[in-house]
């Protein structure tokens, strides 16, 4: 089985423990995540989510800016609880975001509560969401001592094993195959850019940081 394939497999049988689980730093940490998606939205007329989860994340933002919506979700029960809640969702990864019917733009494709950190390949996941003519907003931690509480205290309350580890990119968690990184911005910035997009970072909450970017 591929590294893939195992990150999909524990993602089918975790993903309802991993969003029911939520300590009050980390309702904090998405309430702030919510309002800060909600002051971008105007100027766009659709959203997909990448990890939608049950639905409880963004689609609760995107449906008060009536925006249309899309959810991705590797686990099939995720995708079964977002179009239980009346949205449209498929089981898919960000990778074949260009072959997947997108709703019309102007379309952002938003990464909630640190959805991005446990891509195995997220460069190729932003190239992607290139290729697709969208905008992006990758909403994540910072790289502090207290993001790093946030997060262990969130995975310790998963029941997690593993330890977070700092390195010239980021800090990562892993529990194996569970990865969870939030890069350095001066990495997550080149990324983007790259992709040539224009990047606005945004602080939010007490450990919260978003990367918005645009053509």
């Amino acid at each position: 089985m591929s590294t893939d394939q195992r990150v999909a497999s524990f993602f089918d049988t975790a993903w309802r423990r991993i969003i029911a689980t939520q300590p009050a730093s980390v309702r904090v940490h998405l309430a702030a995540e919510r309002r800060l998606t909600e002051s971008v939205l105007p100027a766009y007329r659709a959203m997909v989510e990448v990890g939608c989860a049950d639905g409880s994340l963004l689609l609760p933002v995107a449906r008060r800016c009536a925006l249309d919506y899309l959810g991705l979700d590797l686990a099939a029960g995720a995708v079964a609880a977002t179009r239980a809640a009346g949205a449209d969702a498929v089981r898919a990864d960000v990778l074949e975001l260009t072959g997947l019917a997108l709703p019309a733009g102007p379309l952002l494709v938003a990464f909630p509560f640190n959805v991005f950190g446990n891509l195995p390949e997220p460069e190729r996941a932003l190239g992607a969401v290139a290729a697709s003519g969208a905008d992006a907003l990758v909403l994540t931690y910072d790289t502090s001592a207290g993001a790093a509480a946030v997060r262990s205290e969130y995975y310790r309350a998963c029941g997690l094993a593993g330890e977070l580890v700092a390195d010239g990119t980021g800090v990562h968690f892993t529990a194996a195959p569970f990865t969870s990184s939030v890069y350095h911005r001066a990495v997550l910035t080149g990324w983007l850019a790259g992709h040539g997009y224009r990047v606005t970072v945004h602080e939010y909450g007490a450990v919260g940081q978003a990367y918005h970017a645009t053509r």
